[in-house]
């Protein structure tokens, strides 16, 4: 059985009333990663709003890159999975993403199309367990803009239905995916 850790809401580069926040985001990213060697963790999910705003300083991705490079070098068999907030920039989120995945971890900015329709294959990952055998399939959503949506004509909330239908979609492409034990 895979052991999952959902997150979300960091907030990382956060300023409260002019007041920097860094040292009580170091504690917090310092207590995740002992809970996460304590547990010994399979996935660790974190599900937007990363950083405060979408611009976020370079110290605020230097702590984020810092805890996700010491958090796979204390858990070397930690899948990482990370979608974009409200907050956060889709385009600056996935940026590094083909650095990232280097060690198993996924970055989901904003759903992506081909010719064929949404790309579900970016939005339904696969992690691993410590054997190295998919243990799981885990629908990556990030915060949906309308544009991400697929269009439902003739609906009474087409962003609500594009929603609704995007959903049912990556739940059914896990649910094909998906083997005995999984």
């Amino acid at each position: 059985m895979m052991k999952i850790l959902h997150t979300s809401d960091w907030h990382l580069g956060q300023s409260l009333h002019q007041y920097d926040r860094t040292y009580e985001h170091e504690c917090f990213l310092e207590w995740l990663l002992d809970t996460l060697v304590s547990e010994s963790v399979d996935v660790l999910v974190i599900a937007g709003d990363i950083f405060d705003n979408s611009n976020p300083s370079a110290s605020a991705q230097a702590l984020l890159y810092r805890f996700l490079t010491e958090a796979r070098r204390k858990v070397a068999h930690l899948n990482i999975v990370m979608t974009a907030g409200n907050h956060d920039s889709p385009g600056r989120l996935e940026a590094p993403s083909p650095f990232l995945s280097l060690f198993d971890a996924h970055v989901v900015g904003q759903v992506s199309c081909s010719a064929d329709g949404i790309s579900l294959d970016r939005l339904v990952l696969p992690p691993k367990g410590q054997d190295g055998a998919i243990g799981a399939w885990c629908i990556a959503m990030p915060f949906l803009r309308p544009s991400d949506v697929p269009r439902v004509e003739d609906a009474a909330d087409p962003y609500a239905e594009g929603i609704e239908s995007l959903y049912r979609q990556a739940i059914q492409y896990a649910k094909d995916k998906r083997e005995a034990g999984q």
